[in-house]
């Protein structure tokens, strides 16, 4: 052996030996109580079977290796410690733990993964790390743009429940397979990172000879974090033991998803649903403003038990607001010339009408996905209160990114071309460049009872209240005097702040 490689193994073991003793992480290997290295994950099947309680189901479907070991017992002590961060976690949880499990399930995955995010951020809808990861799981950007999560000034994916779930699961399935079926390796990785974990097992396998996740060197977080959900996974599994009660929940969904057609403000939301304001932000902490986009994200999320009503409330709001526009085939008419003539896209046109091909006949009518605003004052009575529909307009300046062209500008924001020209003082041919502001007239039907409504913005990392004032176009001044924000007070990732129009 050459001096240079002995030179390199003593350092290893010289870091390895620092570590264990500056902190309450230990080495110890662990005790494998019973080993389910070899077992796939059957989640699926659980669909067979009834639990009354949706805790029964979590409990069944833990497949992680049963392991002993003092990092995890230093984990339990600290729940135990922390019992109330434990209790408002499963609190938090409880509107969306029903949707976690259900992915989970089509995956086949563990449903320890379910855990997970009480790890990440107690479930906090809004938490913010400063490595700028948000939601639920903690999408930092760059993962969040692999796995599709979008983000933009009205909407953020790594908040959205639903999506971010559907992310998370297809990532920690990724690493499943990347670390040939090692679960506790792939959680690692969803921590730290493939290429640490990677590169923490080369070392490992050249200086012992193993590389489980109990011999790998990791930076001190991954450490405590693996062993952490391990502590939760036996806390759930025997609640009573640890001095835990659990809430009744039962094993059914306690939220659900309703598509929304129409752009639409989360006042008008809560009226349609009789849902409070301050729910249907926490339900739907994807979108970050008061106006929901369906072009961006077309579902919200519900108390299961305001659906129904919502829906027929919501059928005849429509039918009030916006007036379904037909045009009828006559000799000669193609589907390409009917959406040139109307500046609709041939597969809105297709998908409105459920057309399998673009063969149309004569005297067929068709609904041309075009919406009209009613301009006349209309009410609607809900309950006890009769509510005034009125328009609400504003302006909102859209910054021209990479890629972006006239087209995608009107798709995205779900507006008439021709229109978006016009609002800018340009035509088809002027040209877009990197940083430009282009105006979008923002024009929405709300429910009012006095006219006057207060709009919500979620902070996202980086913003300022320069940038939001700008986005929304008031002044800075009443901006800062509306939330009770002092000049030099630093704005904080998540907060929901009131904008005045």
């Amino acid at each position: 052996m050459s001096k240079k490689i002995t030179r390199y193994i003593l350092i290893i073991l010289t870091t390895s030996l620092i570590s264990s003793c500056s902190g309450p992480v230990s080495y110890k290997r662990p005790q494998i109580l019973a080993n389910f290295g070899d077992f796939e994950c059957q989640t699926k099947q659980l669909r067979k079977k009834e639990f009354s309680s949706i805790w029964g189901k979590l409990n069944a479907g833990f497949c992680l290796d049963n392991v002993y070991s003092s990092r995890i017992e230093r984990e339990k002590e600290w729940f135990m410690k922390n019992k109330q961060f434990l209790y408002r976690s499963i609190e938090r949880a409880k509107p969306f733990l029903y949707h976690v499990i259900t992915e989970l399930e089509n995956r086949n995955l563990p449903y320890e993964l379910a855990l997970l995010p009480i790890v990440e951020s107690g479930y906090q809808p809004y938490a913010h790390s400063p490595s700028k990861a948000a939601g639920i799981w903690q999408f930092i950007p760059p993962t969040a743009r692999e796995y599709k999560l979008s983000k933009n000034w009205w909407y953020d994916g790594r908040r959205d429940i639903l999506n971010s779930t559907k992310a998370a699961t297809h990532f920690l399935s990724d690493m499943h397979r990347h670390f040939k079926k090692d679960w506790l390796l792939a959680i690692a990785s969803y921590n730290t990172g493939a290429g640490k974990v990677g590169r923490s097992m080369s070392k490992a396998k050249y200086v012992i000879g193993k590389t489980s996740f109990w011999d790998l060197s990791l930076p001190r977080e991954t450490e405590v974090y693996v062993p952490k959900l391990l502590a939760l996974r036996d806390i759930m599994a025997d609640p009573k033991s640890y001095g835990i009660t659990l809430p009744k929940l039962p094993n059914k969904p306690q939220t659900g998803f309703v598509k929304i057609y129409n752009p639409i403000d989360f006042y008008t939301l809560s009226v349609l649903s009789d849902v409070k304001l301050e729910t249907l932000y926490f339900l739907n902490p994807g979108f970050s403003a008061w106006y929901i986009i369906p072009s961006m994200q077309n579902k919200v999320l519900l108390p299961i038990n305001k659906i129904k009503k919502f829906k027929e409330r919501y059928k005849k709001y429509r039918t009030i607001m916006f007036k379904e526009k037909i045009h009828v085939v006559t000799k000669g008419d193609t589907l390409s010339g009917i959406s040139k003539q109307y500046n609709v896209k041939v597969s809105s046109l297709m998908a409105k009408n459920s057309l399998k091909s673009d063969l149309i006949l004569i005297n067929q009518k068709l609904l041309l996905p075009i919406k009209t605003t009613v301009t006349d004052k209309n009410t609607i009575t809900i309950g006890s209160y009769e509510h005034l529909i009125v328009d609400k307009t504003f302006n909102y300046f859209h910054t021209v990114k990479r890629y972006d062209n006239w087209y995608r500008i009107a798709k995205f924001y779900d507006v008439n071309l021709n229109s978006l020209l016009s609002w800018n003082n340009s035509d088809k041919n002027t040209k877009l460049f990197v940083g430009n502001k282009v105006k979008i007239q923002m024009r929405s039907p709300i429910l009012s009872m006095n006219k006057s409504l207060n709009l919500r913005y979620v902070v996202n990392t980086g913003d300022t209240t320069s940038i939001i004032a700008t986005g929304f176009n008031v002044p800075r001044d009443e901006l800062l005097a509306s939330n009770g924000i002092r000049e030099s007070k630093y704005l904080v990732a998540g907060k929901n702040l009131i904008i005045q129009k």
